[in-house]
């Protein structure tokens, strides 16, 4: 195949002369890099990536590089050169002559993108000498391509009409780039590099091998796509030459005579002690960040105003203790208390005090204990009278071994098993059974009859001489009528004398109203007599 790499060179000048006033009519540092190496295929016949096949085919690329920022390039890249493979088809019916596929072809192309350097001051210094960096970019190619039937395993310049088929195929289409490499500085100016860059054509024709089926005859190069695009690799090494202010270790600089970081051009402060030249603002002189009055270098808080005693530190409550030694930085406190308060002047500070506003002990966190007994007040359930601690500081004051908390006859002598109140005597409770029998209604209501008010006074006297005791007032009737209408009668007649007995003086929250119905008879509801004996209200005492 004629090597045909004058048509490169021309075009590689080209772009020169296109990207070169192109880069550099704009402001900043511009970059040519030049490399050459070995180039791999990869498509439908197979892949030499990792220089897997032999033989190998050269090349070469050139970049201009335009700096934008620290991390950020943008890029021209032309590369031209020559690739190939070859490949024999196994288990086809094919003569000998036809078994081995291959093709050489000359391309070059065309593309432009960016590049993000690894040097950009976050990952590694800008001024680092090894910079590895990443590319990519879009363009198009050219390729001129001979594919190639016969007997032998590589590309010839000579073939035999009658055993070999041979192409030539010319394309161009679209093409993505993408590349890795690094660069070793060392100049500001000259670079060694090493590139990898492998490009993926939107084409599918120039390698000549398309389909499943090889036909050395009809199908050396069929025009749709099919498996995989043709792609192509370049590893190259080579170097790189900055153009303006310098792309390697040594970036030349605007002079700066204090050192300060700020350009003289643009610094209003140039003589800026050494002391302050860490601290300056945008246009070189001595900052105060938080305009507190005190210079960066000198504030110990640069970013939040504070008194000079505190070297700009704050102290947001002004009670001359700063702020990050004060445990209560937004109260007005004393110095003892690390700038916390005390609220109640108990000597124990706000913050530990959990009754703030209440003197109190320290070994009650700051709460009282009124009645001196050892119990603090929270926990005192008799905080005013002093007790003891069994009995959560309740005294036993009618001395029955009853503490007052659960006595609930506390100023009279009682038993333990009525919670500290006085047995009830069977007599008592056989006259509120007797007077009980005295209550009576009017048929079928709930209205008390005049006779029986007498009952329901001795009741009063008789249930308030036991007052630490509980009454339940149970409402009963017969079996005339239905149980939920007797159930209602029963609750009514109960609710009844509950409103008796109250006006007579007993307390209400010591009376419960229950009706029961016909649920509980005392005797047979098939007689009258027994029907008058279910017709009743009982009382029931309990503590």
């Amino acid at each position: 195949m004629q090597k045909n790499y004058f048509k490169s060179i021309a075009f590689a000048a080209i772009a020169c002369l296109i990207a070169a006033p192109a880069q550099a009519q704009s402001p900043g540092t511009h970059s040519l890099e030049l490399s050459g190496g070995i180039r791999e295929y990869m498509g439908d016949l197979g892949s030499s990536m990792g220089f897997a096949r032999r033989p190998d085919y050269q090349g070469g690329q050139v970049n201009f590089g335009y700096y934008v920022s620290p991390a950020l390039d943008l890029v021209t890249n032309f590369s031209f050169g020559e690739i190939g493979y070859s490949r024999k088809w196994e288990g086809f019916n094919l003569r000998k002559e036809y078994q081995w596929q291959s093709f050489r072809a000359n391309t070059m192309d065309l593309t432009v993108g960016a590049r993000y350097k690894l040097n950009n001051g976050s990952i590694l210094p800008e001024d680092a000498k090894i910079a590895p960096y990443f590319q990519a970019g879009v363009g198009g190619f050219y390729a001129f391509t001979q594919t190639t039937w016969g007997p032998d395993a590589y590309v010839q310049d000579e073939f035999y009409a009658d055993v070999t088929k041979k192409r030539a195929v010319t394309d161009m289409n679209g093409a993505v780039q993408g590349a890795f490499g690094v660069n070793v500085y060392l100049t500001e100016r000259i670079g060694l590099r090493y590139s990898f860059t492998a490009t993926y054509t939107m084409s599918d024709i120039w390698d000549g091998a398309n389909g499943g089926t090889p036909d050395p005859v009809n199908n050396i190069a069929v025009h749709k796509l099919w498996r995989t695009n043709d792609m192509y690799a370049l590893h190259a090494v080579g170097f790189t030459y900055a153009i303006g202010e310098g792309m390697g270790t040594s970036v030349k600089k605007p002079k700066d005579k204090d050192e300060d970081g700020v350009p003289d051009k643009y610094d209003l402060c140039k003589n800026t002690e050494a002391k302050y030249r860490r601290f300056v603002d945008s246009v070189g002189c001595p900052a105060d960040t938080d305009k507190d009055g005190i210079l960066d270098a000198d504030d110990k808080c640069p970013d939040v105003a504070g008194p000079e005693q505190f070297k700009g530190c704050p102290d947001a409550d002004g009670d001359g203790i700063q702020d990050k030694l004060d445990a209560c930085p937004n109260q007005a406190g004393d110095a003892k208390f690390n700038g916390c308060p005390d609220t109640d002047g108990d000597g124990v500070s706000d913050k530990d005090d959990a009754c703030p506003t209440t003197a109190g002990l320290a070994a009650f966190g700051g709460c009282p204990d009124t009645d001196g007994d050892g119990v603090e007040d929270r926990k005192d359930k008799c905080p005013n009278l002093a007790g003891a601690i069994a009995g959560e500081g309740c005294p036993d004051t009618d001395g029955d071994g009853v503490f007052n908390n659960i006595d609930k006859c506390p100023d009279v002598t009682g038993a333990i098993a009525n919670k500290g109140c006085p047995e009830i005597k069977k007599e008592v409770i056989q006259k509120i059974a007797l007077a009980a029998k005295g209550i009576n209604f009017e048929t079928g209501k709930a209205v008390i009859t005049a006779s029986s008010f007498k009952s329901l006074d001795d009741l009063v006297t008789l249930l308030n001489s036991y007052p630490g005791a509980s009454v339940e007032i149970q409402g009963h009737t017969d079996n005339n009528g239905t149980p939920e209408s007797n159930k209602t009668l029963s609750q009514d007649r109960a609710n009844a004398v509950k409103r008796y007995l109250s006006a007579g003086g007993v307390s209400e929250a010591r009376m419960t109203a229950i009706g029961y119905g016909q649920e509980l008879p005392l005797a047979d509801n098939k007689t009258e007599a027994g029907k008058t004996k279910n017709r009743r209200v009982d009382f029931k005492l309990v503590y």
